[in-house]
């Protein structure tokens, strides 16, 4: 098989490192084939080869045709080729749709301009709003180009409409977290959204493999609170975000601004060798990145709140702006869009992290489909301190302005299903715990603090006391502690 398109590029300047989601080949033969990570190879009879199959363009055109776009590759090829040599493609067919979207692509993805006046003729999108999840249009006059891309050239995921997505778009995630509280007494709601807050707190704090402690805790839902109550104007400023990472951490961690060093994601190995999974944004990018990010988020007020969310919560991840609290900062991000879009009532928390931890290997999947990426790239060396420096910053910069997150925001509309479905399940418990509390009171009239200690316990070993938990309530007679478990299971048992 003859590669054609994108395919035909990446060997054409050597960038065999760049992974495509759309493979093209010619041969006798035409096929498609979908691999289990959703990426395709397809192969094309031969007619449909470029005229002139050595000129670059002619395959940029093919790929744009036929591959979709994939802007940090585009980013990539643009970065290889002439300024006049892209300007006199484009003038073999001025007004031609492919024509108009390379000028577009060239100038929006490498910032330098063409040497043309511009084209005429009838407006194209940018994307395929049957292909991609497209932002409100802006008129490209110059390239005769409807911008509809989700963010801008400092920051500009891509979001291909796969049949989950799609599903995920047509769902009414407000509407289904509304039925569910809605039959949730006052109450017990203002009781709920506490409860939640510390559910969503204890499970965050485990996806880092962390013991909450009760410091801890505090600190994470004193952030949680803060979530959707500044406008989107607000939302991911410096500012506000220092602010944000210095109540989360301990205050001996606490920054005053981005980082300045290289991080990296990885593992101590024996012999305190580290494994490196994933290195960070280099620091002299992360100001531009978070700024790029800033101002897409307005561009992703037109389009669904949970993509706007997904986004939002992901590059910040993959930027990991400060050195420490950049997981837990991630996963509030996603509470924080959801809030301020309304999708989640304000003062209330989905149980989001408790549905990541049901399966944290999908979890680990979403963020590796990123760094997979990113690492097969990078070039690095650590010293003997272990500070690690990437060499090569600007082969994988294209990686982090123009990602294609697909797959994360397909990640986060599962964990969000997964956070719906067991929402009324955890509002059923909190009332079955309420009435054991409730029965308990009626065996015997222990302090608060006593009580709820006597119910975390009975809690925990499935509404038993073991004899050393029962040393801890010396206090209470055999009958007693009879009672108290039997009024434990009477309110669990009750409807």
């Amino acid at each position: 098989m003859v590669p054609v398109g994108y395919t035909w590029l990446r060997q054409k300047f050597g960038l065999l490192k760049s992974e495509l989601e759309h493979e093209s080949y010619l041969g006798s033969r035409a096929s498609l084939t979908q691999q289990k990570n959703g990426r395709k190879t397809q192969t094309f009879l031969r007619q449909y080869a470029p005229k002139s199959f050595d000129d670059p363009l002619e395959h940029v055109e093919f790929g744009l045709k036929y591959d979709g776009v994939e802007l940090a590759f585009l980013r990539e090829v643009f970065g290889r080729l002439t300024p006049d040599s892209v300007a006199a493609f484009i003038q073999r067919s001025p007004t031609g749709k492919y024509a108009k979207q390379i000028g577009f692509f060239y100038e929006f993805l490498t910032g330098g301009p063409l040497p043309l006046n511009g084209l005429a003729g009838n407006y194209v999108p940018a994307l395929d709003p049957a292909d991609y999840l497209t932002a409100a249009t802006i008129k490209n006059s110059r390239w005769r180009v409807d911008h509809n891309l989700l963010g801008t050239s400092a920051f500009s995921p891509t979001v291909r409409l796969t049949d989950g997505i799609k599903a995920g778009l047509a769902r009414d995630w407000k509407g289904q977290i509304a039925a569910v509280l809605a039959d949730t007494p006052p109450a017990l709601l203002y009781r709920a959204l506490s409860y939640l807050y510390a559910k969503e707190t204890r499970s965050s704090l485990l996806i880092e493999r962390e013991e909450p402690g009760r410091a801890r805790e505090e600190r994470f839902i004193a952030v949680l609170r803060d979530a959707g109550k500044v406008p989107i104007e607000q939302a991911l400023t410096l500012e506000r975000l220092v602010a944000l990472q210095n109540t989360l951490v301990d205050p001996r961690y606490a920054e005053k601004a981005y980082r300045q060093i290289q991080n990296y994601v990885g593992a101590t190995l024996p012999g305190l060798r580290e494994q490196i999974h994933y290195i960070t944004v280099p620091p002299a990018l992360v100001l531009s990145l978070m700024s790029g990010l800033a101002a897409t988020a307005n561009r992703l007020e037109s389009v669904s709140p949970v993509v706007q969310a997904a986004v939002t919560g992901f590059l910040f991840v993959f930027i990991h702006p400060f050195e420490d609290g950049n997981g837990r900062l991630h996963r509030f991000l996603f509470q924080d869009v959801l809030a301020r879009r309304g999708v989640t009532p304000m003062g209330a928390a989905l149980p989001l992290s408790a549905a990541i931890l049901d399966n944290m290997n999908a979890y680990d999947e979403a963020l590796r489909d990123f760094s997979v990426r990113t690492m097969a790239k990078s070039v690095y060396t650590t010293n003997e301190s272990g500070a690690v420096t990437l060499t090569n910053p600007g082969e994988v910069e294209p990686l982090w302005r123009f990602p294609d997150l697909t797959r994360q925001v397909e990640y986060l509309m599962t964990v969000m299903s997964r956070a719906i479905e067991v929402l009324p399940k955890e509002l059923d418990y909190l009332r079955r715990y309420d009435r054991a509390r409730a029965e308990i009171r009626g065996v015997v009239d222990l302090p608060d603090q006593r009580l709820n200690a006597l119910l975390q316990w009975l809690d925990a070993a499935g509404g038993k006391l073991s004899n050393n938990k029962r040393k801890q309530f010396a206090e209470l007679t055999d009958e007693e502690i009879a009672g108290v478990e039997q009024a434990y299971a009477d309110g669990f048992a009750a409807k």
